[in-house]
C-alpha cells in the first residue's frame, strides 16, 4: 500500500466521519437541551385549540420530550413503568385543566370527564380511556408506540455515532502523525464545506416542501403510517409543524457553526507559513 493511497484513504475516511459527526452534534444539542424544547413549544404549540391550559400543555410537551429522548426509567421500571409515569403526568394535567375554575374547562366533553371520573387500575388505563374520548385529550397507544420507536432509534444510534467520532479523531491523528498537519487541515476544511453544502440542500428542500421532507425523513426510520396523527391530537398540539421547523433551524444552526469552525481551523492549518528548509517538519512516523 503506497503512502499516497494511505493519505487519500485516511483523508476520505476522516471527511466522511467528520461530516457525520457535525450532523450528529447539531441534533445532540437541539434535542439534548430541554430549554430549546420549552422555547419552541411556548412559541408554536396549539394552545388556543387545546383542552389543556397553556402551562399544562407546555409542561406536557417537556414531559413527552423527556419520555422520548431520555431513558425515563425504562432501565429500572421497564417500558410499562415509563408509560405509567408519563400517563400519570397526563392524567394529572387533565384533572387540573378540566376542573371548573380552569380557563379551558368548557373544552372538555362529557365523555372525557367521565373517563377522568371513572375508577381505573392505573393512570395508563385512564389515559387510554381519555384518548378514546378524543385524540386531543391524551396520548393514544399509537402515539406512545411512535414515541417509543423514536427513543429506540436515538438509543441505538448513540454508540455508532460515538464510534464514528472516534474514527474521525483517529484518522486526523493518523494524518498528522504520518503526513504532517496539512492533510488533516484539508480534511477539516472539506468536511466543513461538505456539511454546509448538505444543509444548504436540506434547508432549501425543507423551506419549499417541508411536508415532503418530513415524510422522507420519517420514512427512513419508521414504518409507514406509524407517525401520522390527527391534526387535533395531543401529540400534534404539543409539536405542530412550526415546532419542527424551529427545531430544524436549531439543528442547522449548531451543525453549521461547528462546520464553520472546522473550515476556519482547516484553513489556518493549510495557510500556515511553510518552515524554512533547515527547519522542515518531518512527520513523527518518519522520524528516527
Amino acid at each position: 500500500m503506497t503512502k499516497a493511497f494511505q493519505r487519500r484513504f485516511l483523508a476520505t475516511l476522516a471527511v466522511l466521519a467528520l461530516l457525520c459527526t457535525y450532523v450528529a452534534i447539531g441534533f445532540a444539542v437541539c434535542a439534548g437541551f430541554p430549554q430549546i424544547t420549552r422555547s419552541l413549544a411556548n412559541g408554536n404549540s396549539a394552545f388556543s385549540g387545546s383542552p389543556y391550559t397553556h402551562d399544562a400543555l407546555l409542561d406536557l410537551a417537556l414531559e413527552t420530550r423527556d419520555y422520548t429522548i431520555e431513558d425515563y426509567g425504562r432501565d429500572s421500571s421497564g417500558l410499562e413503568g415509563a408509560r405509567e409515569e408519563l400517563a400519570a403526568e397526563v392524567v394529572s394535567a387533565a384533572h387540573a385543566s378540566s376542573e371548573a375554575s380552569s380557563p379551558t374547562a368548557d373544552q372538555w366533553s362529557t365523555a372525557a370527564r367521565e373517563a377522568l371520573a371513572e375508577d381505573a387500575p392505573s393512570p395508563a388505563v385512564t389515559m387510554e380511556r381519555l384518548s378514546q374520548a378524543g385524540d386531543q385529550y391524551a396520548l393514544s397507544n399509537e402515539a406512545l408506540n411512535h414515541l417509543d420507536d423514536v427513543n429506540e432509534v436515538i438509543t441505538s444510534l448513540r454508540m455508532p455515532l460515538l464510534g464514528i467520532t472516534l474514527i474521525a479523531t483517529f484518522c486526523l491523528m493518523g494524518l498528522v502523525y504520518l503526513f504532517g498537519a496539512k492533510p488533516a487541515g484539508w480534511a477539516l476544511l472539506i468536511a466543513g464545506c461538505a456539511t454546509l453544502g448538505l444543509f444548504a440542500v436540506i434547508g432549501f428542500w425543507a423551506a419549499f416542501g417541508f411536508d415532503g421532507f418530513f415524510a422522507v425523513l420519517h420514512g427512513l426510520f419508521f414504518a409507514e403510517g406509524t407517525w401520522v396523527f390527527p391534526a387535533d391530537s395531543l401529540l400534534i398540539q404539543m409539536y405542530p409543524q412550526g415546532f419542527w421547523m424551529g427545531m430544524g433551524m436549531w439543528w442547522l444552526g449548531f451543525s453549521c457553526a461547528v462546520a464553520l469552525a472546522s473550515i476556519i481551523i482547516g484553513y489556518v492549518i493549510i495557510r500556515k507559513r511553510r518552515p524554512k528548509p533547515e527547519q522542515a517538519f518531518t512527520p513523527a512516523g518518519e522520524q528516527a
